[in-house]
C-alpha cells in the first residue's frame, strides 16, 4: 500500500511539474554548510586567523547579494590547537554531526593528512588548505583542491634566489612536526633541482624552543649564507633571536605560512631583512586585480586584516564560490567536484586557477617580500 501511495505522490509532482530530489548533506533550500578546522589559539595561530578572516570577508560579500543560486554560504569553523588528534575528531564532528556539504580552508599539514581518512571514505570535497605538503597534492587525491603553490615551489625560489647573490652554503631548519617534515622533503627536492646540497638540515624541537644552544652551534659552525626556515610562529622568532646572539646575521628566508605580524611583534627592529615567500600577491600592490578587488571588500566592511594570509583565504573562497555557482542549483557533492575540474586557467585578476589535466594544486604562484625598517614588505 506504501509503494502505491509514493508512486501517487511522484505522479502527482510531476504533473505539477515539480521533481522530488534527495537533499544533499549541507544543503537546504537557502543554506550551504561548510566546514574548517584550523589552529585558532596559540602560538601559531595568526596566519590561520587572517585567513579565516579573508574567506569570511568574500562569504559575506556574496551572502549580501543572496548567496549562490539563492543559498547563502554558512561556515563552521573549529579549534584544533595545531593537534592532528583534536583536528581528526572536528573532521569528524563536522561531517557526522554537523553534516556538512564540503570542507573550506583546512589549516595545516596535520590536520589535513590526519582527516583524509573520513574525507575520502565519506566523499567530502575539500577546497583550499593552508598548506604546501606536495604529497597531499598527488593527483590521487581526487577530493582536495588546493588554491595555493607547493613548498617545494616557494623553496625552490628561495634557493634560487640565494644562488643568484652568489650565496652557496644555505642551512635548513625545520619543526619537527608534520608540517616542517612536509616543507623539508619539498626543500630537499628543491635543493636537487639546483644540484646543491645543504649545509645542515636541523630540526627544531618545539617543547624546546627556550633551550636552542646545541641547534644554534651546529648550523652556525656550517657557516650559512642563508637559512630557510620551514617553521611557524614561535619556533620563527625563538630561532632568529637565539641566532643573532652569536652575532652573525644570514639571510633569513621562510616559508608562506610565517607570520610577518608576529616576526615584527616580538623581533622588532631585528625582523629587518627577513624574507618571506608569498604564495598571492601583494594585497596593497595595484597592480593586481585580485588585490583591489581585495582592498575594495575589505574597506567596505572596514577591516584592517590585509594581510597575504588574510588574501588567500578570500581566494579560496572565490574559487570554492565559482565551483558552487558552475555546479548548479541542484547541487551534490559530485557536481561541485566536477564544477572544480571545470576551472582551466580561470584568471581571477592576475592570479591563475587552473585544474587541467586532472591536477588538485590550482597555482604555482610564488613571490619574495622582505620585511623594511618601517615593517612593510619591499618586493
Amino acid at each position: 500500500m506504501k509503494t502505491r501511495v509514493s508512486i501517487f505522490i511522484v505522479v502527482c509532482l510531476n504533473l505539477l511539474g515539480i521533481t522530488p530530489v534527495t537533499a544533499e548533506k549541507g544543503v537546504s533550500g537557502d543554506t550551504v554548510l561548510i566546514g574548517q578546522t584550523g589552529v585558532f589559539t596559540g602560538p601559531v595561530a595568526e596566519p590561520a586567523l587572517q585567513y579565516r578572516v579573508g574567506m569570511q570577508l568574500y562569504f559575506d560579500e556574496v551572502n549580501a547579494k543572496g548567496g549562490v543560486h539563492g543559498r547563502k554560504i554558512k561556515l563552521a569553523s573549529y579549534d584544533d590547537q595545531f593537534n592532528p588528534k583534536i583536528a581528526a575528531e572536528n573532521t569528524r564532528k563536522l561531517i557526522e554531526e554537523d553534516k556538512v556539504f564540503a570542507m573550506v580552508g583546512y589549516i595545516g599539514t596535520g590536520a589535513v593528512v590526519a582527516s583524509m581518512p573520513q574525507i575520502n571514505e565519506q566523499r567530502v570535497p575539500i577546497v583550499g588548505a593552508l598548506s604546501g605538503d606536495e604529497g597531499l597534492r598527488d593527483p590521487k587525491n581526487k577530493l582536495i583542491f588546493h588554491t595555493r603553490a607547493s613548498y617545494g615551489s616557494e623553496t625552490d625560489k628561495m634557493v634560487a634566489q640565494l644562488r643568484s647573490t652568489g650565496v652557496q652554503a644555505i642551512a635548513v631548519v625545520y619543526q619537527n612536526d608534520p608540517f616542517g617534515k612536509a616543507g623539508l622533503k619539498s626543500a630537499q627536492a628543491a635543493f636537487a633541482r639546483h644540484g646543491v646540497k645543504p649545509t645542515i638540515e636541523a630540526p627544531l624541537d618545539m617543547t624546546k624552543l627556550e633551550a636552542l644552544d646545541g641547534t644554534i652551534a651546529a648550523v652556525s659552525k656550517t657557516q650559512p649564507g642563508g637559512i630557510i626556515m620551514i617553521t611557524a610562529g614561535k619556533a620563527s622568532t625563538a630561532f632568529i633571536r637565539a641566532y643573532l646572539k652569536t652575532g652573525l646575521r644570514p639571510w633569513f628566508f621562510g616559508v608562506s605560512v610565517l607570520s610577518a605580524k608576529a616576526l615584527i611583534a616580538a623581533l622588532g627592529e631585528d625582523a629587518r631583512g627577513i624574507v618571506i615567500a608569498q604564495v598571492v600577491p601583494a594585497p596593497t600592490r595595484g597592480t593586481f586585480g585580485i588585490s583591489r578587488e581585495f582592498m575594495a571588500a575589505a574597506a567596505r566592511a572596514k577591516s584592517t586584516d590585509t594581510t597575504y594570509n588574510s588574501l588567500e583565504g578570500y581566494i579560496t573562497a572565490k574559487v570554492f564560490v565559482e565551483a558552487l555557482r558552475r555546479a548548479g542549483k541542484d547541487l551534490s557533492r559530485e557536481r561541485l567536484v566536477s564544477a572544480l575540474e571545470s576551472l582551466n586557467a580561470i584568471d581571477l585578476g592576475g592570479y591563475v586557477i587552473d585544474y587541467s589535466g586532472g591536477r588538485r594544486y590550482g597555482s604555482n604562484f610564488v613571490d619574495l617580500s622582505i620585511i623594511s625598517k618601517s615593517g612593510q614588505f619591499l618586493h
